[in-house]
């Protein structure tokens, strides 16, 4: 009951420089959603279904209607469903182990109460279906492209880039720059491994957030990032430079093995797709390897996370800064895709983050809790 203002007891002192923090709790500046606790895990569960949830089934019933001719090429839902549920449990436990270790070294009794709570499994669960859902749909709207839109404007997304680049073509101008066979190995390693690291470093990160709040917000734009990005693979189909201009990259095969090997794996799985919608016998054919250059989701999903990581974690903001600035360059040095695919990927990430980050409050509530937390560490000074 003790109020921040002159002649304070000597014990208060510290808390001064909280004054605007204490000033937002007092007077009721800011205040959370509805129930929704430091952990967002103090109310009773929510009953109505997520954005995501809903985003994710409308699309995936839309291209179950507009492709159910290509289900035997996709294979079955449930096996493919299954495999990516255990998938992302296990980037989930990851995360939780860490987060724990993290806990007990800091005496954080907060967060093993809340993850804890039959509210946050719940929503665990629900998260955990939500990221397997959408990399379904995902990969059965990109793989069936071909069939249902059998045109590639990967001319016309050249001619953007030398548009936009003074009339050079910024991946030929890149490659020739950065061409040094052994920063060009470099750049052939890195840039599938930061992308499979990437992923298993947000998911692991946010699902096992357990802040409601965050954690659902992220899976929000998550979901219409990949898949509005899916459907403008259909709107827009394209291959890469790498396909579309061949000779300019198979000049690098020495340099380029790791991403040209991928790049032959994807194209078998595209011409099997396309075998197999003729009606005759194909190979064997994965979800995942479908073939789409406009936008560059590989640099949407790193500038995504790195703006998430701006509010929330000092070393991932660092850290994804590096990863959106090397795939960016690295998608056009491997040949994967133009310019304009990374501009437009950068551009849906942003869109995605802003809208939902937004629409959760996510400033006023970490504000807030930067404001719990100052009060409980003065507390008892």
């Amino acid at each position: 009951s003790r109020r921040l203002e002159g002649g304070e007891p000597a014990g208060w002192k510290p808390a001064l420089r909280c004054r605007r923090l204490w000033s937002i709790l007092v007077n009721g500046v800011l205040r959370e959603a509805p129930g929704e606790g430091s952990c967002g895990y103090h109310s009773p569960a929510v009953k109505r279904p997520y954005f995501f949830e809903i985003f994710v089934l409308v699309n995936l019933a839309a291209i179950a209607i507009l492709a159910h001719d290509t289900l035997p090429i996709v294979g079955s839902p449930v096996t493919i469903v299954a495999g990516l549920l255990i998938s992302t449990t296990l980037w989930t436990l990851l995360g939780l182990g860490v987060r724990s270790i993290v806990a007990l070294v800091r005496k954080d009794r907060a967060f093993f109460r809340a993850i804890r709570k039959r509210k946050w499994l719940l929503d665990t669960a629900r998260l955990v279906t939500g990221v397997a859902l959408s990399i379904f749909t995902y990969g059965w709207i990109k793989l069936v492209v071909p069939v249902y839109h059998p045109v590639l404007y990967d001319q016309a997304l050249w001619d953007i880039d030398r548009l936009l680049f003074f009339g050079l073509s910024p991946t030929v101008f890149f490659l020739d720059l950065l061409g040094e066979p052994h920063l060009l190995r470099a750049i052939d390693w890195s840039y599938a491994n930061i992308f499979f690291a990437s992923t298993l470093i947000a998911a692991a990160y946010f699902l096992s957030e357990p802040s409601r709040r965050i954690r659902v917000a992220f899976m929000n734009g998550y979901a219409m990032l990949w898949i509005a990005g899916a459907w403008l693979y259909m709107l827009v189909p394209s291959l890469g430079p790498a396909y579309r201009f061949p000779d300019i990259w198979m000049a690098h095969g020495e340099t380029l093995r790791t991403t040209q090997a991928f790049q032959a794996l994807l194209m078998r799985n595209y011409q099997n797709v396309l075998t197999a919608a003729r009606g005759e016998a194909a190979g064997p054919i994965s979800i995942v390897f479908g073939i789409g250059a406009f936008p560059s989701l590989h640099v949407a999903f790193q500038m995504y996370v790195f703006l998430w990581m701006r509010k929330l974690w000092t070393a991932g903001e660092v850290l994804f800064a590096i990863f959106v600035g090397a795939i960016f360059l690295g998608s056009m040095i491997t040949g994967w895709h133009y310019l304009i695919d990374g501009i437009a990927g950068l551009l849906l990430a942003y869109l995605c983050y802003r809208v939902f980050y937004r629409r959760a409050g996510i400033d006023r509530w970490l504000e807030l809790r930067r404001a719990r937390r100052c009060l409980q560490r003065h507390a008892t000074d």
